[in-house]
């Protein structure tokens, strides 16, 4: 019999049975039921206040979930040794909380106080330069700033012609012209267009409408500064 005993004790069910540990979740949400109801006594990682409150880190009582849960329902008061430790206060019963809540924080106790770490947020490189403007913007204000150049070489020219013979032009009539260009050309091509972007009238929008306005106060800036040196050269004003 002694021997039947031996050879069967291997094929035995094991005597308690490997429960699954808390969830992550679980434990997130106990650290918060904690942090809210338990820790302006307990103190943060439960070591506990000496004399009043009693620790709850290394505290062999914790372990005992059925006491715990009647602790936290019902209250506790009077003396208690932990750990050869006398502590003398009195817990209120936390009644109210839901049994979702309880079950939470004993598992987060039980745990150690240990809360899993949230995941590594996925890293998204960002192309942009740091300035706010989209590639779309940023591409069309420097095609403006090419033709600005562009079209200020041509205006120069006058000026550097009235400088070599005065009689083709008149010193005045040529900077007057280069102010109109370079100020006109400055303003609708690079600044109403970054205003027109940054401004918070076009925050609520999507950035390929912002591209779309933006484009078109930059075409309307260079038409209107065109149209007007050819108005006013057409008048005989420069």
């Amino acid at each position: 019999m002694i021997m039947f005993a031996f050879l069967a004790a291997p094929f035995a069910a094991p005597a308690t049975e490997i429960l699954a540990g808390p969830s992550d979740d679980e434990l997130v949400a106990g650290a918060e039921v904690y942090t809210t109801s338990c820790a302006s006594c307990h103190q943060a990682g439960g070591v506990g206040v000496p004399g009043q409150f009693p620790p709850l880190i290394n505290n062999p009582s914790v372990d005992d979930t059925d006491y715990v849960e009647q602790v936290i329902r019902g209250g506790l008061s009077g003396e208690v040794v932990v750990n050869g430790q006398t502590f003398d206060s009195v817990m209120p019963a936390q009644s109210t909380m839901s049994d979702h809540d309880v079950a939470s924080v004993i598992a987060y106790v039980q745990s150690g106080f240990a809360v899993p770490e949230a995941p590594a947020a996925e890293f998204v490189a960002d192309s942009s330069d740091g300035s706010g403007l989209s590639d779309g913007a940023r591409r069309a204000i420097y095609i403006g700033l090419a033709l600005a150049l562009v079209v200020g070489a041509f205006v120069f020219s006058p000026r550097i012609i009235a400088v070599n013979d005065p009689r083709e032009i008149r010193w005045s009539d040529a900077w007057m012209k280069s102010g109109v260009l370079v100020v006109g050309l400055i303003l609708a091509t690079t600044m109403l267009p970054v205003w027109a972007w940054e401004s918070g009238v076009l925050q609520d929008l999507t950035d390929t409408q912002r591209d779309l306005i933006t484009v078109g106060v930059w075409s309307a800036g260079l038409g209107g500064s065109l149209f007007a040196l050819w108005y006013l050269h057409r008048k005989n004003r420069i």
